[in-house]
């Protein structure tokens, strides 16, 4: 029975987002990207939920939370309401895995918790661990920057057994080299801490293209490319995940501006592009750090200089074999360790790890296999 448990831990996944706007046949016919919370789904049969499903089911009390307070404390919620149901419930994200921590302090048993936690840093989220110690409602929590480990170890005083780093990830079947022959234009995606205004003013006047992607489904930050003039060579819009990826393979390069911050914004533009084979140039921020080598994937960029950018940019394009080299390399490295299957299978061997430990501790009944659906 406790293989079987390994095997097959009860699940349910806490989403914070709503439900995906597209299906697997979507995915199949190489229209959208394999999502990693959808990865994860199949990967263990898991249940999901997320904010806008249910509702009807879940009571007053959650519809009060809803209305009154946010979409995560209501999310939170319902998973907690569910909670004898299941050996594992993860949460992908802190604002989801905080209030569900705090909850299971009322609670004498409760499933294993495991999470990804982004952002520990900033300073509304610390009361929570330091005064009421949410992390001891945590089992694993799992963690894209270093920079983030080191805080929650050394400021938050959460054990290192319980923190695991990860790679980022991208669906590199989506994500991949076409045979198209890139044109003299270099590219960039994404909102979160995109530092539009130092690359608009690098490559003003530069002969090359430059077209700016500036749309996150996910980013709350504003779009600094709105109601400002923009140099005849630089464009910016939405694109959807397939003009996205024709963006990359027309690019020579890509480039990621950011301002300073301490986790890991920008990497999914990063792993994207390098998905398809493209040197990346970013900004060096503190918690930018843990993926690209500097002159065997991309290079660094000191933050806020539009100069060093010009150059850096002035320098790759006189210099297409070196580039391309970097782009080769970065395709290697997320085919070894950066795939949205890589991701998957790693938090899926630690959530039936745990659950396996907590059966045989007697902390939860063993599992049986469940259909994964939307609940």
């Amino acid at each position: 029975m406790e293989s079987e448990a390994r095997l097959n831990p009860r699940v349910l996944m806490l989403i914070p987002s709503d439900p995906p706007r597209y299906s697997e046949e979507d995915v199949k016919c190489d229209r959208f990207p394999l999502m990693d919370t959808a990865a994860l789904q199949r990967e263990l049969g898991a249940d999901a939920l997320y904010y806008d499903t249910g509702k009807s089911n879940d009571g007053r009390l959650a519809q009060f939370l809803h209305n009154w307070f946010s979409k995560d404390i209501y999310l939170a919620w319902r998973g907690f309401r569910r909670r004898r149901n299941y050996d594992v419930i993860y949460s992908n994200g802190e604002n989801v895995s905080i209030p569900l921590a705090v909850l299971f302090k009322f609670c004498h048993r409760r499933p294993a918790h495991v999470l990804i936690a982004h952002r520990l840093s900033p300073k509304k989220k610390r009361p929570f661990f330091r005064l009421l110690k949410a992390h001891h409602q945590m089992d694993i929590l799992f963690m894209y920057s270093t920079l983030q480990m080191e805080f929650a170890k050394r400021e938050l005083g959460i054990a290192d057994e319980k923190l695991r780093w990860i790679p980022f990830q991208v669906d590199a079947d989506f994500f991949r080299p076409l045979p198209i022959q890139p044109r003299r234009m270099i590219c960039c995606a994404g909102l979160e801490w995109r530092d539009y205004p130092t690359l608009i003013r690098a490559v003003e006047g530069l002969d090359v293209e430059v077209c700016l992607a500036a749309a996150s489904p996910w980013s709350k930050h504003r779009n600094e490319t709105e109601d400002r003039p923009l140099p005849p060579n630089v464009s910016a819009r939405r694109y959807d995940y397939k003009e996205l990826r024709q963006l990359y393979n027309e690019s020579l390069f890509v480039v990621v501006p950011l301002y300073e911050n301490d986790f890991q914004a920008g990497i999914t533009t990063m792993l994207e592009a390098m998905a398809i084979g493209k040197a990346v140039m970013v900004t060096k921020t503190h918690g930018q750090r843990d993926m690209l080598v500097e002159g065997v994937h991309g290079r660094y960029i000191p933050v806020g200089d539009s100069e060093a950018w010009r150059t850096a940019i002035q320098e790759w394009l006189a210099n297409p074999d070196a580039v391309r080299q970097m782009g080769e390399n970065g395709r290697e490295l997320v085919e070894k360790q950066a795939t949205v299957g890589h991701w998957a299978y790693r938090i899926a061997e630690e959530i039936r790890a745990v659950a396996s430990r907590r059966n045989s501790a007697g902390q939860f009944k063993p599992a049986q296999a469940n259909k994964s659906s939307v609940i």
